[in-house]
């Protein structure tokens, strides 16, 4: 092949609202209302959880003040990975590939996981039975690369208009349920009260808060191939986490006062499966009603997608750095995508799948178990060294500003750290009561830590001038 150097993702091909369409794609807010909401009513801090929303987009907005700032310097689609090596080192810098990447691919095995639950089903309302839920995730995993592969100006008409079509029904029901003046108790604010936000389960509740969050710093990801990426990139940070809140916090209210503060966490608990399609038909026309189990489908669609792209970028990233196969940064002659990257995720996913067919039934143990806990403490592991890469950066630099440089990342790294506490004394819960599975992820996330400084340490020893290049771009 020729030389990675020269393989060069398209410049200039989308714009922040396009970036901006992805990020809302990824994180996929319509999967973690319709699936997390439920379970944190039942096993969280019950209605407080609209709070939870609230904090945790408040978290993420300190995160991206300090990570805005350093995406300006570093424009790369290794996002995490080339930050975290040119703010502190490169061996940490593999060490938050590597949690990034696991994080993600975990991520997206869940939304595979759903989508082939949900396709199982459908299957059996319209015919009587359907087929294995493992067989048709590996149909969609069959469509996604295809999608993938595409230039990024057709991916990004595609999920966006997918994020538009969820986002317009949730503000369809957010805006029936003001107009009607709520349910049976009316429009209430005990959700954001801080005895009903700080209660018994507050810890698993900022869980799938956080979660709902993961995949809003993927607009860095796009870094290299988006015009004016010093202007565009911080625009859709913010204008993401913004959006995710917004979405998430209303929708998850308006639920609570259409059934009423007393009578929600009741209903979770005896149908969470049914609990939003109980309720909206009585706000919304019965076509959009129905409309949501279908956007329900697209939205874990569109999530398994973004996550593709994530992904393909970092191996890319990688790739074209000389840290893991150089093939992996080979660009599509057409399309200007990294197609081998998207490909081997694509096999890997695959794999995966497959075996996971074999050994268990129940999708939903994946999807909302040990997998997603998995993804999301990785993915918060690496926000964490990410803000202290900010800090590092900036060190010997005067530009930046003392906020964006050394106090919104230092409190980020504080409620970050906070939160990764919380998510793990909350293992125990969130797998289900499982106390193997929870030192399983414990386990996973250390071989992940030393596995990448072992490498790093092994690169910096046989071939320093690689090692002192990583997080470069190939340059």
């Amino acid at each position: 092949m020729s030389d990675t150097s020269t393989q060069r993702l398209k410049a200039g091909a989308v714009g922040w609202v396009q970036i901006l369409a992805f990020v809302f794609a990824t994180t996929g807010p319509m999967v973690g209302l319709l699936g997390g909401v439920p379970v944190a009513f039942a096993l969280g801090n019950g209605i407080g959880i609209v709070g939870c929303f609230l904090l945790a987009g408040a978290v993420y907005l300190v995160f991206n003040i300090g990570f805005a700032a350093l995406a300006r310097h570093v424009v790369d689609a290794g996002a995490f990975y080339a930050c975290v090596a040119r703010g502190l080192s490169p061996s940490a810098g593999l060490v938050a590939a590597g949690l990034a990447v696991s994080a993600y691919m975990a991520l997206q095995l869940c939304c595979y996981a759903m989508i082939g639950f949900f396709m199982e089903q459908l299957g059996q309302r319209l015919w009587g039975e359907g087929l294995p839920w493992w067989f048709c995730a590996l149909l969609v995993s069959a469509v996604v690369p295809f999608c993938s592969q595409r230039n990024l100006a057709f991916a990004a008409w595609l999920l966006g208009l997918l994020a538009l079509a969820e986002f317009a029904i949730m503000a369809a029901f957010v805006v029936s349920v003001l107009a009607q003046g709520g349910g049976p108790e009316g429009l209430s604010a005990q959700p954001l009260a801080l005895s009903q936000v700080f209660s018994a389960g507050f810890g698993a509740s900022m869980v799938f808060a956080i979660a709902s969050f993961c995949g809003c710093e993927t607009a860095a990801v796009y870094a290299e191939e988006a015009r004016s990426p010093q202007r565009t990139v911080p625009r859709a940070l913010y204008a993401a986490v913004l959006a995710i809140a917004t979405t998430t916090t209303a929708a998850a209210w308006a639920l609570i006062s259409a059934y009423g503060p007393h009578r929600v966490v009741e209903a979770a608990l005896r149908d969470p499966g049914r609990l939003w399609f109980s309720m909206v038909p009585h706000f919304v026309p019965p076509g959009l009603a129905e409309a949501m189990s279908g956007l329900l489908l697209t939205s874990l669609f569109a999530v398994i997608v973004g996550m593709q792209n994530v992904v393909s970028r970092y191996l890319y990233a990688l790739g074209r750095d000389g840290a893991i196969r150089a093939e992996l940064a080979q660009m599509h002659p057409v399309q200007e995508t990294p197609y081998v990257a998207n490909l081997a995720q694509a096999t890997v996913s695959v794999l995966l799948l497959s075996a996971l067919g074999l050994v268990e039934q129940d999708p939903l143990r994946i999807a909302i178990g040990a997998t997603s806990a998995f993804g999301a403490i990785a993915l918060v592991c690496a926000q964490i060294l990410t803000s202290l890469a900010v800090i590092g950066f900036f060190r010997a630099r005067s530009d930046g500003g003392v906020l964006a440089t050394r106090v919104a990342p230092a409190l980020s790294a504080a409620a970050l750290s906070a939160l990764l506490a919380t998510m793990l004394a909350n293992l125990p819960l969130l797998t289900g009561g499982s106390g193997a599975a929870a030192w399983t992820i414990a386990i996973a996330l250390l071989a992940i830590v030393l596995l990448g400084a072992a490498y790093a340490a092994a690169l910096k020893r046989r071939r320093p001038a690689l090692y002192a290049s990583l997080g470069r771009g190939g340059r």
